[in-house]
């Protein structure tokens, strides 16, 4: 897309902003324009219909126009609503993710002080390493490398789930050879826990979208809506139709794609959660806290 062509690293800091603009501004990629050249088009046979065979003031006697619209408002507003109260759920699951893998790491480096370099570089690698892979995961992605990187065999597994039994044995063995006494364990074990909890609530976003149904129902009113509007518009405007169709239809058919890119919150789209930046935001904290350097 645009976007991406003028937005890459080796582009200066302007066009990138310019295709970070137009990335954020083109819901639905070019499905949106196919349609709007398909209403141009439409509407276009509606004027000359208009002026040479049908009188169109037949349709602006129905008066029908405005509340066509008001109900294809509502629809809207409650389909847009739904989708952000997703993505918002989500920003704040992954926003605990951050401060639970933060705790887990200070905690660890303060109670389990005894830890060598190495002992606490690989348990940073496995809770950066959880980020990361329930990024993948929620994305229906696999990376082998990731679990090698782990030291974890990579068999047809929950990878976040394979990561997080690695913590409780570390815990385990720790506090086995007495790094950690039980009431440390326990602390340590809150912020554990909590991160197979996000992963669940994560997966129930991903695994329950919005019911088909009424996408169907949204979709045949934004088509019978575009499908009537002309022949209210074309008596009293003629050929200006045309502009005020095409800005009609990019706002109406874009918020409905703005919704469907939203409503998938996890997807590496521009107005989807930023995961690599959060997950990045992860590992540098767990590295910090931690003090070591995760290759």
């Amino acid at each position: 897309m645009a976007g991406e062509i003028i937005g890459t690293s080796d582009a200066p800091r302007w066009l990138q902003r310019l295709g970070h603009f137009i990335d954020h501004f083109n819901p639905g990629r070019f499905l949106l324009w196919k349609i709007n050249f398909a209403v141009v088009t439409y509407t276009a046979i509606v004027c000359l219909i208009d002026n040479h065979d049908i009188k169109g003031t037949k349709f602006v006697e129905l008066n029908g126009a405005m509340l066509l619209s008001a109900v294809i408002g509502l629809l809207l507003i409650f389909r847009n609503s739904s989708a952000y109260e997703r993505w918002w759920e989500a920003r704040k699951l992954w926003g605990q993710l951050v401060n639970e893998s933060r705790n887990l790491a200070i905690k660890t480096r303060c109670y389990a002080d005894s830890l060598n370099e190495s002992q606490r570089l690989e348990f940073a690698k496995l809770i950066s390493g959880f980020a990361f892979a329930l990024m993948e995961h929620l994305r229906c992605q696999r990376d082998p490398d990731l679990l090698s990187a782990l030291s974890i065999p990579d068999k047809e597994q929950h990878i976040p789930s394979a990561i997080a039994q690695e913590v409780y044995k570390k815990l385990k063995t720790w506090r086995k050879d007495g790094v950690i006494d039980q009431w440390e364990q326990l602390q340590l074990d809150l912020h554990a826990k909590t991160l197979m909890d996000i992963c669940g609530s994560t997966e129930r976003i991903l695994k329950s979208p919005i019911a088909g149904s009424y996408k169907l129902l949204l979709w045949l009113g934004l088509l019978l809506n575009v499908a009537c509007l002309p022949w209210f518009l074309v008596p009293s405007f003629h050929f200006l139709s045309i502009p005020m169709m095409l800005i009609s239809s990019y706002f109406i058919f874009g918020i409905e794609l703005l919704a469907e890119e939203v409503e998938r919150p996890f997807d590496p789209l521009p107005n989807d959660l930023p995961l690599e930046a959060i997950c990045a935001t992860i590992k540098q904290s767990v590295e910090e806290s931690l003090e070591v350097v995760i290759s």
